[in-house]
């Protein structure tokens, strides 16, 4: 088998290292070649790696590959190439983030004379009135757009949009799964997200170095992209509103800041109101600089609210360093053995302060979940994840005939504008449900 892996590969894209491990493992299965629109600095790979400018580049090769694999995230500049490339050659896309308004809002405003076409058109086709009037209102400025409200642009993922001609999907949570194939006729399978082999021999080799703070604080540290949907700010918040705790602890919170963004300035503000906390906002790091941090953690906060990702990267990683991780019940997060994580009610702040503080409190209680977060993580292989992957290739090109007739079927009804509350729409659907279903 011969699978094109279409990419961000830019070392500083967690979805480029997870193309970089996934593919090295599917190698054992298949020839693999990573197709990218990055520029240097790239991650190393053993495989070869082409570089694609636009949509046509494929289009000499691709009797060369048996399938696709397309990586879409939420990031425009990332990901928009490789969109393209799957509108015109269909195959099977990883939907790395739950919510994909912000990237393809931003591709059709790009084109001001067609936003009201594509953007609004769009939102009502997918949520109804509901979404015609959110997005007419965000586009015109009579509310405050709905990209820069994370409460309610989850409600308008736009991930349908990535599965226009799609051949397969998958996802990184069941959950997302289950919503996908309300929605969608194709081939839809959850993986979890692999912990990475190497990050777990790094972990072992730095778990047994002295890591403990001179001053004897607890390490706290939350990891990732500093955006309000991670809640750093809330928990600035809780250790303020705790005089106690804030002299027990030290936070960290280590990850990319947005220049000028206003929720970095949120977070200084509140820190220059309780000079009495101890906290670092680092900014992002070079790998070996986090894995040194990450070893000398105590309790990782991971607080998503809400999410937005279909898994999360950032967890995997804790999870190989075997500390605790404070999380909510919500996404992939609600989907993880519940003595692996130290985990609460979904948005229930109070719990998760007093959560906090238990694992700030009781070492044994904090030790005894990671450990169980360390075992699980040996689970979650990139090996496992290449297998699945290689599996479900098999199963999306049995569907492929039928899906790409439902296809071109859609296709031609959407030409002659047909009404979608005409009773051949629901002929169709079940025709083809009873087709596609396994």
């Amino acid at each position: 088998m011969r699978i094109a892996w279409f990419t961000p590969f830019a070392t500083r894209s967690a979805i480029g290292e997870f193309g970089r491990h996934v593919t090295a493992a599917l190698a054992a299965h298949a020839d693999v070649d990573i197709w990218t629109a990055d520029q240097a600095p790239l991650h190393q790979s053993d495989l070869r790696i082409i570089h694609f400018n636009g949509a046509e580049d494929l289009d000499g090769a691709r009797a060369d590959y048996d399938a696709l694999v397309y990586n879409m995230g939420n990031y425009l500049a990332f990901h928009g190439e490789i969109h393209a490339v799957s509108q015109r050659h269909p195959g099977i896309v990883i939907l790395h983030d739950r919510v994909l308004h912000h990237m393809f809002s931003v591709m059709w405003q790009s084109a001001p004379e067609s936003v009201d076409v594509t953007y609004v058109s769009r939102m009502a086709t997918y949520y109804g009135a509901a979404g015609e009037t959110v997005a007419r209102e965000s586009v015109t400025g009579v509310n405050q757009p709905v990209w820069e409200r994370d409460d309610e642009v989850v409600k308008y993922p736009l991930d349908e949009e990535a599965l226009q001609h799609a051949l397969g999907a998958v996802t990184h949570a069941q959950d997302h799964a289950r919503y996908l194939r309300d929605r969608w006729f194709g081939p839809v399978r959850a993986l979890a997200l692999p912990v990475y082999r190497d990050v777990l021999a790094t972990a072992a080799q730095k778990r047994f170095q002295d890591e403990r703070r001179a001053d004897g604080r607890i390490q706290l540290t939350s990891i990732g992209h500093v955006i309000p949907n991670k809640n750093v700010g809330s928990v600035i918040e809780m250790l303020a509103a705790d005089a106690e705790l804030a002299t027990m602890v030290h936070y960290t919170i280590v990850g990319s800041l947005d220049a000028g963004s206003v929720y970095v300035e949120q977070l200084e503000r509140l820190l220059r109101a309780a000079p009495e906390l101890s906290v670092d906002i680092l900014g992002w790091r070079e790998t070996d600089e986090l894995d040194q941090l990450m070893a000398a953690t105590d309790v990782f906060v991971n607080l998503r609210q809400p999410v937005m990702e279909s898994g999360s990267a950032s967890l995997a990683r804790e999870l190989a360093f075997g500390r605790a991780v404070l999380c909510f019940d919500q996404g992939y997060f609600s989907e993880l053995p519940p003595d692996a994580v130290a985990r609460v009610p979904s948005g229930d702040f109070d719990a998760a302060a007093a959560a906090l503080r238990r694992l700030v409190l009781d070492a044994d209680h904090r030790r005894e979940i990671g450990a169980n977060a360390l075992r699980l993580a040996g689970d979650l292989g990139e090996d496992h994840y290449a297998q699945a992957l290689i599996e479900f290739i098999d199963e999306v090109q049995r569907a492929t005939p039928a899906l790409m007739l439902l296809d071109r079927v859609a296709c031609e009804l959407g030409k002659m504008r047909a009404d979608p509350s005409l009773t051949v729409f629901d002929t169709i659907a079940s025709d083809f449900g009873r087709i596609l279903t396994p």
